[in-house]
Formats: C-alpha cells, sequence, structure tokens
C-alpha cells in the first residue's frame, strides 16, 4: 500500500483560472484532510505552451506510517 499520493488539479488558463483552481485546491484539500489524508505539500505551475494552470497535491494517506 502506498503512503503518499499526488493528485493533479488542472485548470484551462484564462481569467480568473488561477482563483478558482486556488479555490478548488483548498475544498479538495479540505476534503481530502476529512478523510484522514494529511497534507505534505501544494504547489502551481503554470504550463505555458499547454494554456493550463495545474495544483500539484501530495498528501500522506491515513493510518500509515
Amino acid at each position: 500500500m502506498k503512503a503518499v499520493e499526488i493528485f493533479r488539479l488542472r485548470k484551462s488558463f484564462g481569467r480568473e483560472s488561477s482563483e478558482a483552481l486556488r479555490q478548488e485546491a483548498e475544498d479538495f484539500i479540505n476534503e481530502k484532510h476529512y478523510q484522514g489524508y494529511r497534507l505534505i505539500t501544494a504547489s502551481f505551475e503554470v504550463a505555458d505552451n499547454a494554456g493550463y494552470i495545474y495544483a500539484f497535491i501530495t498528501m500522506k494517506r491515513p493510518n500509515t506510517y
């Protein structure tokens, strides 16, 4: 069983997309936290050539050491 999971959220880059992705990532982290996950890192990247903004969220699974 994996102790760490990495999640990727993606939004099309446009007006207010960074704020929308930030809110989506915050809601996602809160939802996973209630399931017992613990946040390790959260980072955001813009893919210039693809037109997307990404959120990479690393979380520790519940009941793992």
